[in-house]
């Protein structure tokens, strides 16, 4: 299922020779370290699950599945709901510091403040046995039985069940967006704006349409596969039908029969399957900041100062000593453009505050020539 990691950062390398010292834009990468402040509040609808839990309002990022969902709490806990068939719901005691969750058809992950990912539920492919190697990791995602991690070096790795070459992470894929461990089959997002899968093809998921560039934000499910491309979504596979007015979007969410959309404005589009209520979009559910959906459920996270979707950001650039990244602004909503040294950090510098118009917008940094700065954009 796709992972919405909460912040996007572009590490800046020096390089050395005996000649000169200049400041490249090195690999983009993602972490998502447990906000500070209040977190948001997640609305639950449709069927399939149990034990939604009450009061969840400090919550920094979401997660959803078949049969269960996590949460991730302001102070880096996390929280676990649903059927819990192979405890998949059964948070490790005493587990902290965590910064990003993906949950998988039963089984669940968690990636902590120091790059190490830990698992828990059904382990029976090797899910939840996470491989030497998998450290500094900076995005995960959980499919089927099978896992992703994006790694600080810009390496993907994988592992789980791969027998239908799921898990045989493709050599093109270098420092990806996004990734999303689907069904049986796996997406990256690669910086040129295009989609590679890879894994099952039953029904297509792995036949990407010709001439489909400048990707902003992915998703998969069993079956199928979304992108958005200039605020439109298009997918293959066996995706539900899209709606054909739907525009200005900024992320999506497949689920199992039906999909979400998250608009710039912070509403939700659902369509697809609705059997048990997953497509009727709760009235009034505004302020959105995530999206998640499960097999016959849907999850939104909203009012929360978060981290704008790395998903949702696009085209980074260095010039001289300038940093510039763009993305889709909420119209109303205020942003900032934030930096630190080094992974896991407590203290943020603020470059820039803007206010978001709707539109795309970009935010600078004239004083990018640090040998290590990661930025992020944060909502307000």
């Amino acid at each position: 299922m796709l992972l919405l990691a909460n912040v996007f950062y572009w590490p800046l390398t020096m390089k050395r020779t005996a000649l000169h010292i200049s400041v490249s834009l090195a690999a983009i990468s993602f972490l998502a370290p447990a906000l500070q402040g209040a977190g948001g509040t997640v609305t639950e609808w449709g069927g399939g699950q149990t034990g939604f839990p009450a009061g969840l309002n400090s919550v920094t990022a979401i997660s959803s599945s078949v049969d269960h969902s996590l949460a991730l709490n302001t102070d880096g806990t996390v929280t676990a709901w649903g059927t819990d068939l192979d405890g998949d719901c059964e948070v490790p005691a005493g587990l902290s510091g965590v910064t990003a969750v993906a949950s998988g058809d039963f089984f669940s992950l968690a990636l902590l403040s120091n790059g190490a990912v830990g698992g828990w539920g059904a382990d029976d492919q090797g899910q939840c046995a996470i491989p030497a190697g998998v450290n500094n990791v900076t995005m995960i995602s959980a499919g089927h039985s099978h896992a992703l991690a994006a790694l600080a070096n810009g390496t993907v790795m994988a592992w789980g069940w791969g027998a239908f070459g799921q898990t045989n992470v493709p050599s093109i894929v270098q420092n990806p967006k996004a990734i999303v461990a689907a069904g049986n089959h796996s997406m990256a997002l690669l910086q040129n704006g295009t989609v590679v899968v890879w894994g099952v093809d039953d029904t297509g998921e792995t036949s990407v349409p010709g001439g489909l560039t400048g990707v902003t934000a992915i998703s998969g499910a069993k079956g199928y596969c979304l992108a958005v491309q200039n605020g439109t979504v298009t997918g293959w596979g066996a995706a539900p039908t899209i709606p054909p007015s739907l525009n200005n979007v900024v992320a999506v969410a497949a689920g199992l029969y039906h999909s979400l959309a998250l608009t710039s404005s912070g509403t939700v589009v659902d369509w697809g399957a609705n059997q048990d209520g997953e497509g009727a979009v709760p009235s009034g559910l505004s302020s959105v900041n995530a999206i998640a959906a499960g097999y016959a459920y849907s999850l939104a996270l909203s009012g929360a100062g978060s981290i704008v979707s790395p998903v949702t950001l696009s085209n980074p650039t260095w010039n001289g000593n300038t940093f510039a990244v763009s993305f889709q602004s909420q119209n109303g909503v205020s942003y900032t453009l934030q930096y630190t040294r080094g992974f896991g950090p407590s203290s943020w510098t603020i470059v820039q505050t803007a206010s978001g118009n709707g539109g795309s917008m970009t935010m600078t940094d004239s004083a990018a020539s640090d040998p290590q700065r990661f930025y992020r954009v944060k909502s307000q």
